[in-house]
Order: C-alpha cells, then structure tokens, then sequence
C-alpha cells in the first residue's frame, strides 16, 4: 500500500470517528439540557418530542459517514467484480490494480512468540471455516510469506492421522513430508513495479503453485504488499 493510500485512510478513519463523537455529543448535551430546562409538567412530553427528533437525525449522521468512509473500498471491489465478469485483465495491467492488499489479506501469524512450525493445524483450519476461504498464507513476525496452507492440504494431511492427532498436530507435523513441504512454498514473488503478465508468467515457473505474492522488490524476505491468487491470474488475457 503507498504512503498516500495510508494516509487517506488514516484521515477517513479520524474524520469518521470525529464527527461520529463530537455529534453524539453535541447532540446528547443539547437534548439533555432541553430536557432538563423544561417545566416538570412538559419534561415527558419534550423528553419524547426530543428522542423522535434526535434519533432520526443521529441515524442520518452516522449512515453518511460509513457511506463515505466505505465508498472507496466498495467501489474497488465492485470494479474487480466487474473485471472477471468481462472477461478479465489485460497482462500490462499492474499487480497494484488487481492484487489482493496486504490489509485485506486474510493471514495466520505467529501470536505472542510462537514459533511458525509450532502453528496448530485446527487454527489454520479454523480461520478456512470462519472465512470460508480455501487457503490460508503464514506470515512470520517481519511480515513476509513462509507458506500457504490450501484447505486441501489440510484435508488431504487429516486423512492420514487419527482425529485426535489431527487435532494436537502442527505445522512441522504436516511439513514433515517432503511433498506436503513442497506444496505449501510452492508460492512465486513479484515486485510491486510488475504486470498481471509477468506475474502469470512467474506461477507458470514454479511448479503446482497456485499464489504469487507482492513486495518491493520481488524478494522473498520483505513484507507483503498484496497477492494474487491462480483465480485473479487465470482471467489475465
């Protein structure tokens, strides 16, 4: 994401949550004090006369901010909507109009010094039926890949265990095998500068991969930026 894209969103999220505040305030005083300032005989019918004004108008304000602070993020993704239903991207399109961000990404990451390999299965599988997703990319503390764990590998590692060792197993567990080992960094990488084309082109090196990740410089090692997953790549035209 650029620094400018932060800084916009930084500034959507404190212009909503001022003026969310500052007008359930204002709002909440006024009513209070008009309440407060009627005579005993009026105070329950100015108390009701208020609420079926304030609530209407505090609904109105509240609607208008998350419409604006939304906007944006709904209209990126109803134009990518739009793109597959058209027949796809063009291969000199860039990764950075396409990719998944790295703050839309749906991640599992070491918590509280945990180590990768000690990352239960049941978490990761968790996060697949939460989300229903059907794959699940394992970041390490500095923000960059180490694997994509697919639903079907999961399953395809729970068919040869018994349920109860499924359930205690890990990721050094299931990367105990050399294939399964294999499928899960069978990932490709691709700078921030490049096409849809070239990023197509970088899944068709690496063998059985299904997901080509964002950073910089195209390295390994830096944080992640975005991802394109095979369904995104295969609409490239």
């Amino acid at each position: 994401m650029s620094r400018r894209t932060v800084r916009e969103t930084s500034f959507r999220a404190k212009l909503a949550a001022s003026v969310v505040g500052l007008s359930l305030l204002a709002i909440t005083v006024i009513s209070a004090l008009v309440v407060a300032t009627a005579a005993p005989a009026d105070r329950a019918g100015v108390a009701q006369l208020v609420f079926s004004s304030v609530l209407p108008l505090l609904g109105t304000w509240v609607g208008t901010v998350l419409a604006f602070y939304f906007a944006r993020e709904n209209l990126e993704a109803a134009t990518q909507s739009t793109l597959r239903l058209s027949g796809g991207y063009k291969k000199d399109d860039s990764v950075t109009t396409v990719m998944i961000r790295r703050d839309q990404m749906i991640v599992r990451t070491p918590a509280g010094g945990e180590r990768i390999g000690a990352i239960t299965l049941d978490s990761i599988a968790t996060i697949i039926a939460v989300t229903g997703k059907k794959r699940v990319p394992i970041l390490d503390d500095s923000g960059s890949v180490e694997f994509v764990i697919h639903e079907s590998l999961l399953d395809s590692y729970a068919r040869t265990v018994t349920p109860e060792r499924y359930a205690r197993a890990s990721l050094d567990d299931l990367l105990s095998s050399p294939e399964n080992s294999r499928l899960a960094r069978a990932i490709g990488f691709v700078s921030i500068t490049a096409t849809m084309g070239e990023a197509r082109d970088q899944m068709q090196r690496v063998n059985d991969s299904n997901d080509i990740f964002v950073t910089s410089s195209g390295y390994p090692a830096e944080p992640v930026l975005g991802w394109l997953t095979n369904n995104l790549l295969a609409t490239v035209q």
